[in-house]
């Protein structure tokens, strides 16, 4: 091999290792649960799961006294949220609110946008790369709900942030325009 070779292949193979180890932009899609064996054979990915737990959210005849289907109360002095629907109570769970220095709004909001994937583009992790934000609600200028550490008191920039299996029913549940209430 010609000298100048020896040289380039070392740089050709650390400029590969070095782009590839890039951290990725989005997370990797769930798995199935699938093996290669399964996926050659034709295998069929299970079907959405029933939602025949979760009431209609749709009431008959809606009139102007009405309650709106879905509900989401935020309860900052005890830590918690409550998800209604139809007026009555559904779900509740531990959230993790905004600090004294970066308080959670308070007051009657609505579901503005939704992001299965989430980044800050204000804040960063102890790694100091942008803080992950899945499951994402808007609810208020940049403030969101989010999956995210609840260590039993509030600990946020402002978000509410929820556990993943609660974050992940109230992506799936709410909606474009419900309505969302933060009280003290």
């Amino acid at each position: 091999m010609p000298s100048s070779l020896h040289t380039w292949i070392p740089l050709l193979a650390l400029a590969f290792l070095v782009g590839c180890a890039q951290v990725p932009s989005r997370p990797a899609p769930e798995s199935t649960g699938t093996t290669l064996g399964e996926v050659s054979q034709g295998f069929e990915p299970p079907p959405e799961p029933s939602r025949a737990d979760i009431p209609a959210t749709q009431p008959e005849a809606a009139g102007q006294d009405e309650k709106p289907p879905r509900v989401l109360t935020i309860k900052l002095d005890t830590q918690q949220f409550i998800y209604s629907v139809n007026g009555k109570t559904f779900k509740t769970g531990p959230i993790s609110s905004g600090t004294t220095g970066y308080p959670t709004p308070t007051g009657k909001f609505a579901v503005l946008g939704k992001e299965k994937y989430k980044v800050s583009s204000r804040y960063t992790n102890q790694l100091g790369m942008q803080a992950w934000m899945p499951y994402a609600i808007q609810f208020h200028g940049p403030y969101f709900l989010h999956e995210g550490w609840l260590p039993g008191y509030p600990d946020s920039h402002g978000c509410v942030r929820l556990g993943e299996k609660d974050a992940r029913f109230l992506f799936e549940q709410m909606q474009l325009g419900d309505p969302i209430e933060v009280i003290d």
